[in-house]
């Protein structure tokens, strides 16, 4: 299911880069987003440092020129006069933005030529502008200044602005060469003034750059009148034009604000003679500036996806802006972001919602298999009868109470354990604690700290006999189960459990506590009595037989010194089948591989004197090697109790039995098995499970009287438990009795003659 999940969700990942891919290219040669890029094109443009303005001059026909001078337009001679004034002053060139094209009176119109001829002698060569006529299907017609001053001048062409749709005039047109003087105007002065070096006649936009400079400039009227500084017009390329209110046109351009005519042609003037006229980028630069960073973010949210998705989309459309603005500053080519940008806001959102999409599919499966499985604490099922968002936000607020009603149930089962409970995380910190458990490590206010973790915890618990703190978590080599001491003289068996999730990864720990102290009190009681049997009973008992055996006849009387002599034995008896049983209880048993017939065989030997003084005998089949795991002092002594037992109760002359066997167990083990048979006379069947409990002695009212502490068979049992085996009574009156002693055999098949 997740394969086909992944592989349907990448489908539509390729889907989503091919269509908005085609996207982009579409808009990038149709130039849909052209007016969003003139938007972004002024506003970059204002980075752009705002071209030199040392080497052009505006002289301006403005209003205090016309109130001066008189209304316009002015007598040509006029227009002689300033221009002799300007090649006096020693100006570089001049461009006059002023149209003659129609003749007026011949001696004004030969002192204008003679003017623009004596201009040109002193090095300072005028330019005229045409005005571009009206244009058809098949021809347009140019209208050129008059032919006497055309002659004079250095060079004509148009001084054509071009606004874009949005009224902003950005770029200046293409003009092709011809003898018609169809060439931009300032370009022909660019040409002119390079002194034969190139300039493009591409169309290009214009470098306005950012800043608030604005061209040196002065008024007409103040050149006429000789108030205007010669040193400021000398070696200036000289602009000539009409600025006055109502006269002279104005344009907004993407510097901001409102410029006349004459000062987009001293931009465009700059550009042209800098060579820092900004071009369009071409339709390959603008397709692969507008497709890769739409690859990049795709690649970025789909298969290498390593940030947020948020964060790739800044960085993508941060990269576009960046790219488009490096290229202006620094290659002077203008590469439009928009069609990108809408690549990117559209592939985004899009993207977006086929995950949304997906997770969603998935998580009302997931959710759905949740709902499906049994719940521990009873809840009312999702019931929706349209399968949409609403009803997957319905199964996530089922689980959610779900999950808050588990935990409220581990909680509340947590705190009814008696045991002190800590569940931790790997790094110890307590995720939850019972009743006990804060009880038990209480703060001063009364609960567990915050910042208690289950390092302090454990920090606090010595292990016994060591006395070094408890670590977590343990290491392998370490037990997950041992005792400790806690404060004054508390003792705790601790068990921590790993806890893991599902897929079996280790997530934490269970930490339990249970309070051995009252164990370890009566411990100690017992190893008390223990010691008083071993030494304190023991000792003045065994000093009362010395006395008997070292006592002169005639100082004590043979009947009162027999029953001494039967009592302190049988103290002696009872006390050392009482430490016997309490070492069986509570030994750390050290196990060693041993052959049972061995044990058995040692047993006998030890029995020899009794089965001899009652002329008894033992027989023994042993034909097979049985090999067990057992502590063989302990064991062997089981043997000696079970064998003395059948001893006693047998009479004088009798054969006891003894033999060894493998037999099933039923889980694929063996039980070596060792049978002893006597010919007694027998046990009652309510006394067969109850000989093997303490002080319990048998058979009663069947045969002789045995003296004995009844603690052998406890003892035997006791021990059988502890080897993980069983002690078994089989016994009719009167026909004797049999003890089947059954132990695990040794798992290795190599080690053992038992053929089952």
């Amino acid at each position: 299911m997740r394969l086909r999940r992944h592989l349907k969700l990448r489908t539509q990942w390729w889907l989503i880069v091919i269509v908005t891919s085609l996207l982009v290219m579409l808009m990038t040669m149709d130039r849909t987003m052209e007016r969003f890029d003139n938007g972004i094109y002024d506003h970059l443009l204002q980075l752009v440092p705002s071209p030199s303005s040392d080497a052009i001059l505006l002289v301006e026909i403005d209003d205090d020129s016309v109130g001066r001078i008189g209304r316009w337009p002015w007598n040509r001679a006029t227009h002689a006069a300033l221009i002799d004034r300007l090649n006096a002053a020693g100006a570089k060139a001049i461009g006059y933005d002023v149209l003659f094209t129609e003749p007026t009176d011949a001696a004004n119109d030969d002192a204008l030529a003679g003017a623009m001829a004596r201009a040109m002698a002193g090095g300072a060569p005028v330019f005229l502008p045409v005005l571009p006529g009206a244009s058809s299907e098949n021809d347009a017609t140019t209208i050129l200044p008059i032919e006497s001053l055309r002659k004079a001048a250095a060079g004509i062409g148009a001084a054509t602005i071009a606004p874009d749709a949005d009224g902003v005039v950005r770029a200046a047109p293409r003009s092709d060469e011809g003898p018609d003087g169809a060439r931009l105007l300032m370009r022909v002065m660019a040409q002119s003034l390079a002194g034969g070096g190139h300039v493009s006649s591409q169309a290009g936009l214009i470098p306005f750059g950012g800043g608030t400079g604005r061209w040196p400039e002065v008024s007409a009227a103040a050149v006429l009148a000789g108030e205007v500084p010669a040193e400021l017009l000398k070696g200036k390329i000289v602009l000539v034009g009409v600025t006055a209110s109502g006269l002279g046109s104005r344009y907004a351009t993407p510097a901001g604000g409102v410029m006349s005519g004459l000062e987009i042609q001293a931009y465009l003037l700059q550009g042209l003679r800098g060579g820092t006229m900004m071009t369009q980028a071409d339709l390959s630069a603008c397709l692969i500036a507008g497709l890769l960073p739409l690859w990049m973010l795709m690649m970025g949210l789909g298969p290498f996806r390593r940030m947020p998705a948020l964060t790739c989309l800044a960085l993508c459309s941060a990269l576009v802006l960046g790219l488009s603005l490096c290229a202006l500053i620094l290659l002077r080519i203008w590469l439009p972001p928009s069609a990108a940008l809408a690549g990117l806001v559209l592939a985004y959102p899009v993207w977006g919602w086929r995950q949304l999409a997906a997770t969603e599919r998935f998580m009302r499966t997931q959710l759905e298999r949740l709902q499906e499985q049994p719940m521990l604490v009873p809840q009312r099922n999702v019931v929706h009868t349209e399968r949409g968002v609403a009803y997957t936000i319905a199964l996530l607020n089922a689980a959610i109470t779900r999950n808050r009603e588990m935990r409220h149930f581990v909680a509340d089962r947590l705190d009814q354990l008696p045991d002190a409970t800590i569940v931790a995380d790997l790094n110890g910190d307590i995720l939850l604690a019972n009743v006990a458990a804060r009880k038990l490590f209480a703060s001063p206010d009364g609960g567990l700290e915050e910042k208690t973790g289950a390092v302090s915890i454990l920090s606090r618990c010595r292990l016994i006999g060591s006395g070094d703190p408890v670590r977590f978590p343990p290491s392998a080599e370490e037990p997950l189960a041992c005792e400790v001491q806690l404060d004054q003289g508390r003792f705790f068996l601790l068990g921590m459990a790993g806890q893991t999730s599902a897929e079996g990864t280790r997530v934490g720990w269970v930490i339990r506590f249970v309070d051995i102290s009252d164990a370890k009190t009566a411990q100690k009681q017992r190893d008390d009595v223990v010691q008083l049997l071993t030494h304190d009973m023991r000792s003045p008992q065994a000093s009362i037989l010395a006395v008997l055996e070292t006592a002169p006849a005639d100082r004590i009387a043979a009947r009162e010194s027999g029953v001494i002599r039967h009592y302190a034995e049988r103290t002696l008896q009872l006390a050392d089948g009482f430490v016997q049983l309490a070492r069986a209880e509570n030994l750390e048993y050290a196990l060693e591989e041993v052959d049972l017939g061995d044990m058995l065989m040692d047993a006998i030997d030890d029995l020899w004197p009794q089965s001899k003084a009652k002329s008894i005998g033992i027989v023994t089949h042993a034909d097979e090697r049985l090999l067990v795991t057992v502590e063989r002092s302990l064991l062997t002594r089981v043997l000696v109790n079970v064998i003395g037992n059948a001893i006693k109760y047998s009479a004088e002359g009798t054969t006891i039995t003894c033999s060894l066997s493998c037999q099933p167990r039923g889980d694929g083990a063996y039980w070596a098995v060792c049978a002893i048979e006597d010919q007694g006379p027998g046990i009652e069947p309510g006394l067969r499970q109850a000989i093997f409990e303490r002080f319990r002695r048998g058979p009663v009212g069947l045969g002789p009287r045995i003296n004995g502490a009844g603690l052998g068979l406890s003892f035997a049992h006791t021990v059988m438990t502890r080897h993980h085996g069983l002690i078994e009574c089989q016994s009719e009156p009167g026909r004797g009795t049999a003890f089947l002693l059954k132990l695990p055999l040794h798992p290795n098949p190599a080690s053992t003659d038992c053929t089952p």
